[in-house]
């Protein structure tokens, strides 16, 4: 059978077919308006919940001034109890008082405590069997000896020399009695206190 037509169009010459079609163009289109608000939805969510939970935040916190306020409108009216503060002070004032007097007290016992070694001390220095003491008493700066003499004249002798010690040096005896029973030793009783122009 002969041919009666001839094609001179290849299939080179017709139009390339499009990927891209103005229907999937528009689905395209949708679909991203549609993600669009699907987004805008949760930002504007999450918007909303910040915007309730700021505002939750700033009524607190009014609230908290306001009571802040009034604490410091009622501390500032508040006036301390007059009876309260002078019983706080009376007790400070004893407190202080009892410190003062340990304090004094110990001091007295070391100056005592120490008076008493050196006295004795002092005493041993001079003692030569002529003359014992019975007792010893010490006040402050005022002493006093009580003992027994083996002769009228052993008890001055004995004085001159305690005049001459650490302890009694610038000391005045301003008062020494004497006594002597039947057979029995003599008896004295000796006061001395600080010589004030010795002590200049």
């Amino acid at each position: 059978m002969i041919k009666t037509t001839v094609n001179l169009y290849s299939a080179d010459l017709l139009p390339a077919k499009l990927r891209l079609s103005f229907q999937r163009m528009m689905m395209a289109v949708g679909g991203l308006i549609v993600f669009s608000m699907l987004i805008w939805a949760i930002g504007y969510w999450s918007v909303t919940g910040l915007n309730a939970e700021v505002s939750s935040v700033s009524a607190a916190k009014s609230s908290l001034d306001t009571q802040k306020n009034a604490l410091e409108l009622e501390i500032s009216t508040r006036a301390p109890d007059p009876e309260l503060v002078a019983s706080v002070e009376l007790a400070q004032q004893r407190l202080d008082l009892k410190r003062l007097l340990s304090g004094e007290l110990k001091q007295r016992e070391n100056l005592i405590s120490q008076g008493y070694s050196n006295l004795l001390t002092d005493l041993a220095s001079v003692s030569d069997g002529s003359v014992w003491l019975s007792q010893i008493n010490i006040n402050q700066q005022h002493f006093e000896f009580e003992g027994y003499g083996a002769q009228p004249q052993s008890i001055p002798l004995w004085v001159e020399k305690l005049k001459h010690t650490e302890t009694l040096k610038g000391y005045a005896f301003s008062t020494m009695t004497m006594d002597r029973g039947e057979s029995k030793p003599i008896a004295f009783k000796l006061s001395s206190t600080p010589d004030v122009e010795v002590k200049k």
